[in-house]
């Protein structure tokens, strides 16, 4: 496909423009000359006509004026003002090449036509050849001029996109891409930098949300994969089977529950319309958690209502409730970890731990906030000089924060 600058196809469009206004500036002009010398003729024809006819007989006509009867002009008169009306005027040019205006008039009901041969006073017609050259060449310069102005018009604009595109290039981020935009004197030019920008920043954010979630997954397969394969080898030497299922059962619902979020944020899933029963849900947590737990000397508390439904993808309550879980075991200190669910919340506390511990939940903080913003649900943590509390509030439920908030961050 062959492809046209810039430059040459707008200095092109504005030339036709150009020829096409002045082709009807000069037809317009020359139409109105032609009106302005007819109604000069016609005038001097009218204001004739009262004198002849007062003494159509008598009167002596200026040269190129001639009176007639209707019955005694000329055929070719007759013939040619046969649907003219009193005091109408007519035009046109009989077969000996003379042009004549006729008026028609009614004297004492007789029927007259005065005629007034034009054809030396055609003025406009008679110099049209001779100023043709000129106009011809004036229209010429004209366009010559246009092409000119637009040639040099579509530069500089040619010169300012280019420097726009320059501008992005060497832009090192969105926000000097939008202080670029803000500069720029030409709306469109602006609108294009800030396209830009936008486009460059939900690229980001895509990429971002990637690299978050392989993070993620990483975090989250390694340590399950490495304590199966490390169960199933103390399996063969003969260990207690009883802890080995429930560490190889953990890691088995870690895995799970990692990729049920990974499937669940890449799908197109509506993530409203499901109803959870809460306690069978919080309850397999507990009993899969409960031997980890022990193990750092913490007990795990639940107390919910038994009929108490949440609303969203089970999948996504169960990773959510997993990972808090499984964050407050890992950095909470001994103690009771309690669990506790309402229709409009469900909080997870567990006590400060006696040695240091990097507080939040690390690489699954961002996984899990990208889940409850999805369900259009909101975590909140709550420091105190006891223990840590996170707080998972429902959709519409009073209270609920714009954004996820917290006050520190943790990493598993």
């Amino acid at each position: 496909m062959r492809r046209n600058s810039l430059a040459r196809v707008l200095a092109r469009q504005w030339v036709l423009f150009t020829l096409c206004l002045a082709s009807l500036a000069l037809v317009g002009g020359l139409l109105l000359l032609f009106v302005l010398e007819d109604s000069f003729i016609d005038r001097r024809l009218r204001e004739l006509a009262p004198a002849a006819l007062q003494a159509p007989d008598g009167v002596v006509l200026p040269p190129r004026f001639a009176l007639h009867t209707l019955a005694e002009a000329p055929v070719e008169l007759r013939e040619r003002t046969r649907k003219l009306r009193a005091g109408g005027i007519a035009e046109f040019r009989l077969a000996d090449g003379r042009y004549v205006h006729v008026l028609r008039a009614d004297d004492d009901g007789v029927p007259r036509l005065l005629t007034y041969d034009v054809t030396d006073q055609l003025t406009v017609t008679a110099m049209l050849p001779r100023v043709a050259p000129y106009l011809l060449a004036m229209l010429a310069a004209l366009l010559l001029l246009a092409y000119a102005l637009a040639r040099a018009f579509v530069r500089r604009t040619a010169r300012r996109a280019q420097d726009l595109m320059a501008s992005i290039r060497r832009a090192e981020t969105p926000a000097v891409l939008r202080r670029q935009a803000d500069a720029e004197p030409v709306q469109e030019f602006a609108d294009l930098a800030c396209l830009f920008a936008d486009t460059w920043e939900q690229r980001l954010a895509a990429l971002d949300r990637e690299h978050e979630t392989l993070a993620f997954l990483a975090h989250e397969l390694r340590t399950p994969l490495q304590s199966a394969r490390t169960s199933l080898a103390l399996v063969r030497e003969g260990r207690d089977p009883e802890a080995l299922l429930a560490r190889l059962t953990r890691a088995v619902g870690r895995l799970e529950r990692a990729t049920n979020s990974v499937l669940w944020l890449s799908s197109d899933t509506a993530p409203a319309g499901g109803r959870v029963p809460l306690l069978p849900l919080a309850q397999g947590l507990v009993d899969e958690f409960e031997a980890l737990a022990a193990s750092r000397r913490q007990q795990l508390r639940l107390s919910m209502p038994q009929d108490i439904v949440w609303h969203g993808p089970r999948e996504v309550l169960e990773a959510v409730l997993g990972n808090l879980l499984l964050n407050a075991i890992q950095h909470g200190g001994p103690g009771a970890i309690t669990l506790v669910a309402t229709d409009a919340a469900i909080t997870v506390r567990n006590p400060r731990a006696t040695t240091h511990a990097p507080i939040g939940f690390g690489i699954g903080l961002q996984v899990v906030q990208r889940l409850c913003a999805r369900c259009g649900w909101c975590l909140q943590r709550i420091d105190d000089d006891e223990g840590t509390e996170h707080r998972l509030l429902a959709s519409g439920a009073e209270g609920v924060a714009a954004h996820l908030t917290t006050r520190s961050d943790n990493s598993t």
